[in-house]
């Protein structure tokens, strides 16, 4: 018998005594459900397998009447010892399709790609999520729901999409509290983290919108894997940026480059180039004239001049990623109306 015959006829058996045993008590104590996802196996660029285990998760969470309290397993955690401690109640592994047999675990498939394991003390829940996954499947929601999990749009790739991400109802929303087409909040989670919400830069920045913590924090973001706050945070975060540069941006598009370039680079180091395009004599209301003086700021004498606070700034990547953005925003606007 293979191995994963093995931990089927394993499964059907622990669930069936787990339903022989409880009758119609409630099985569960209302706690938010505690789950981990962990990231051995993946593969960078493959689908979006990590946000969709996570959204399986808070469904089937919400599902029972809980809320979740779901996070990355630690690079050197040993997330199945938490399961059996009772730490953890799920951990998905998102891009594992077996796993060594356990008395100790109740291991199920997650739809069509990887596994949810269980502490074999949990086998109730387990059956509850079979359950409720099998139902799930039934539904008209789930292809609507897996779809732009599996099939993320990319800019450039294809002539027309009925989506861009799994996140495009986020997007719409709070694209609108800026004032911005949401094609171009796609266009810059797309450009931040190709909309993988398990995404961490080497500076420490995290999620769709590659959040500092600090700045996550100052924004309201206290879970980074989770989508909504993580884009709210971010698009607080452009908010503040654009109020500094209104009195100086001539005109919507000039102050979402300013933002943009803010967003990437940071405030200070914009208000450096802001300031030394003005010292040469250039016209400031254009983002295109502060970019224009940007390989000065590379210049070690720079850092001598009074008007510049933090130095030396290369800004190749900043005035880039302007241009990029801007060039996801168009074509996403032509190809997902």
């Amino acid at each position: 018998m293979s191995r994963l015959s093995f931990l089927s006829c394993a499964i059907a058996l622990l669930l069936l005594a787990a339903g022989a045993c409880t009758g119609g008590d409630p099985w569960h104590d209302g706690t938010p459900l505690r789950g981990a996802i962990s990231l051995s196996g993946s593969e960078p660029g493959g689908p979006l397998l990590c946000g969709y285990n996570h959204e399986l998760i808070r469904r089937f969470a919400r599902g029972s009447g809980r809320t979740s309290a779901i996070r990355l397993a630690g690079r050197r955690e040993s997330v199945l010892d938490s399961l059996r401690s009772g730490d953890l109640d799920i951990v998905a592994f998102p891009f594992a399709d077996s796993l060594a047999a356990d008395t100790t675990l109740v291991v199920m498939p997650s739809d069509s790609c990887g596994i949810w394991v269980f502490s074999a003390s949990r086998a109730v829940e387990a059956r509850k999520a079979s359950e409720w996954l099998e139902a799930f499947r039934r539904t008209e929601a789930y292809g609507r729901v897996k779809q732009p999990f599996f099939n993320v749009t990319k800019p450039f790739e294809g002539d027309s999409a009925a989506f861009i991400s799994p996140y495009d109802s986020l997007l719409r929303v709070y694209a609108d509290t800026l004032g911005w087409d949401w094609h171009l909040l796609a266009a810059l989670v797309y450009q931040e983290s190709k909309f993988r919400i398990e995404v961490r830069s080497q500076a420490g920045a995290f999620g769709l919108m590659q959040l500092i913590p600090d700045t996550a924090k100052a924004f309201g973001c206290t879970d980074h894997l989770d989508p909504e706050q993580n884009i709210r945070a971010g698009v607080l975060l452009l908010q503040a940026l654009e109020d500094r540069y209104k009195s100086i941006a001539a005109g919507k598009g000039e102050l979402i480059k300013y933002t943009l370039a803010a967003y990437n680079a940071g405030s200070g180091r914009i208000r450096d180039c802001i300031r030394h395009a003005r010292h040469m004599g250039m016209d400031i209301s254009r983002w295109e004239n502060v970019a224009a003086v940007i390989p000065q700021m590379r210049d070690d004498s720079i850092a001598a001049l009074d008007h510049i606070s933090l130095g030396t700034f290369n800004g190749r990547e900043t005035i880039a990623f302007v241009r990029q953005v801007s060039s996801y925003s168009e074509r996403y606007k032509q190809i997902c109306p």
